[in-house]
This record gives structure tokens, C-alpha cells and sequence, in this order.
């Protein structure tokens, strides 16, 4: 083969890779929607009037917590196994709760979903309900008609309650299993295999970049004791039995 000869193929071969690579970039072009000329939006206020009502409660009754909005499940758990990390995160991925209580160092404590309206649907209600438990987080969900009391809402958080006590919080905590409030439900977390020492074999999400979803949102050294009396407020309460060492 001369020099020329090969040239000429190598010339060819380039431009088709040239070609190539325009084609599938054109497709790439066509399968994105443009983006608009006019983006016709308006600013919208994040809570309606109860959730209004609600987190003005949180923030009263734990003043030393902080208190999200809408956060999804996926900023506060992550897979134990890389390999699962998509099928998690598009189980996952659209689904959130209400309120989510906090510490200060971003743990969140509990959960708090509100029923406005309408029900979830089964599917989503069972997918929060193993989540959270499957994580140690306490979890509950008020009808719409119903807002929280303060004392009521630092019973969440049994340390919080202890520290910043209120005169109807010892009362209502007597006689939690007295009385109930219709359209309340409280599930009781489980402990998670590794919590207490803090060993979980976190995945590193490179798919998404989620930080949920990677090694920095590993936390160790966190208790998930769990308190021996959860509210219960006339919704169905699922009990754990403790762990045995």
C-alpha cells in the first residue's frame, strides 16, 4: 500500500467519524425540547394556610430543631448497595414529606406528612412508611382539618420535649393512649442492621450527584434509641419490638 493510498483512507475514515458524530449530536438536538423564549411563570408562596399554620407550630414547639419544607426521602437515606442505586432513586425520587424536623448537624428526627384534602395513594403511603422506618425516623400524618398542638408536636421529639417543656406536654403524654384525634397515624420506627455503630456501606451516587445519595452525607455516631411511648392519635400504630443484643 503507498503512503497516498493510505492517506486517502485515513482521510476517509475521519470524515466519517466526523459525520458520524454530527448525525448523532443532530439527533441528541431533536430528542431535547427547546427551551422557551418566554418563560411565562409567576412566584407562588411555598405553604398553602395550613402548612402555614403548622410550621409556625414546629417552629414554636422545637426551637432548636430545624424545620424543611417538602423535602424529599431522598436527601435524608441512600442504598447500601451501590450497584442499587438507580432502581432506589427512581423509586424514590419524586416522593417527599411535609415537614421534616431536624438537629442542628442536618439529622432529621422526624417526619410529618399533611393530608390536604386528599389521600395518598396505598403505594406511596407504603413506600414512606418502610422508608422511614427503615431509617429510625418517627413518622406521622395529620388530616387536614386537624393542627398540631405544641406540646403535641414536641412529643416528636422526646429531648426537645424534655428541654424545653411545656405545662400541657406532661398531661398529654399521660394520656396519649386515653384519647385520640381522628386522622392522626404514627409509626414507630425500626432500627436499622449497623445504626448503632454507625457502619453502613454508603454508595457513592455518580449516576445522579445526589449528596444524599453519597459518601459525604455518611453520618456516624448517632443514637437511634427509641422512646418508649410514641404518640398515638387515634391512627394505627406499628409497634417494634426492641433490639436484643
Amino acid at each position: 500500500m503507498t503512503p497516498t493510498i493510505a492517506w486517502l483512507l485515513l482521510l476517509v475514515a475521519a470524515c466519517s467519524v466526523g459525520a458520524l458524530a454530527y448525525v448523532l449530536l443532530e439527533r441528541r438536538k431533536k430528542m431535547e425540547p427547546e427551551l422557551p423564549r418566554e418563560w411565562s411563570l409567576t412566584p407562588r408562596p411555598v405553604f398553602n394556610a395550613h402548612e402555614r399554620r403548622v410550621h409556625r407550630q414546629l417552629r414554636e414547639a422545637l426551637p432548636q430543631q430545624v424545620v424543611l419544607a417538602k423535602l424529599p426521602l431522598v436527601r435524608f437515606c441512600q442504598p447500601t448497595d451501590p450497584a442499587q442505586v438507580h432502581f432506589w432513586f427512581d423509586l424514590l425520587g419524586a416522593t417527599n414529606v411535609s415537614f421534616a424536623v431536624c438537629s442542628p448537624n442536618g439529622r432529621v428526627l422526624a417526619a410529618i406528612d399533611l393530608d390536604e384534602g386528599r389521600a395518598p395513594t396505598r403505594r406511596s403511603t407504603l413506600i414512606k412508611q418502610a422508608v422511614l422506618a427503615a431509617c429510625g425516623i418517627r413518622y406521622v400524618r395529620y388530616a387536614a382539618e386537624h393542627t398540631p398542638s405544641v406540646p403535641e408536636l414536641q412529643l416528636l421529639v422526646p429531648a426537645a420535649a424534655a428541654q424545653w417543656p411545656s405545662p400541657a406536654a406532661a398531661v398529654m403524654h399521660s394520656g396519649l393512649r386515653a384519647a385520640g384525634t381522628v386522622g392522626v397515624e404514627v409509626v414507630a420506627p425500626r432500627t436499622r442492621p449497623g445504626a448503632a455503630d454507625g457502619t453502613g456501606a454508603w454508595a457513592e451516587s455518580t449516576p445522579y450527584r445526589d449528596s444524599t445519595f453519597g459518601r459525604d452525607s455518611v453520618i456516624s455516631g448517632f443514637s437511634h434509641s427509641l422512646p418508649s411511648v410514641l404518640p398515638e392519635r387515634g391512627g394505627e400504630v406499628v409497634e417494634t419490638p426492641p433490639t436484643r443484643h
